[in-house]
């Protein structure tokens, strides 16, 4: 019985790692769409330079060398609700 969970967790571990590698398998070392360095930094700026600031901010931090839209690239619900 004990080898048969031993056998089990170890599945789902290294399943759980692989899942989480998938993106960097995929697509290589790039950070995509989940960076939460600039989900930080939209909230914050959205919480310094309000709305309309907001959707008109252009971010040369992100997406270089050319830059991010973010008013138009955005998904803003983790940005608003955490600035309300």
């Amino acid at each position: 019985a004990w080898a048969a969970r031993i056998a089990a967790m170890s599945f789902i571990l290294y399943s759980a790692y692989d899942i989480r590698l998938f993106a960097i398998k995929s697509y290589g070392l790039v950070i995509h769409e989940f960076d939460p360095w600039f989900n930080y930094r939209a909230t914050e700026y959205l919480h310094l330079n309000g709305w309309t600031n907001f959707f008109h901010w252009y971010d040369y931090m992100s997406w270089y060398p050319l830059g991010r839209p973010v008013g138009t690239t955005i998904y803003p619900g983790m940005q608003i609700t955490s600035v309300a």
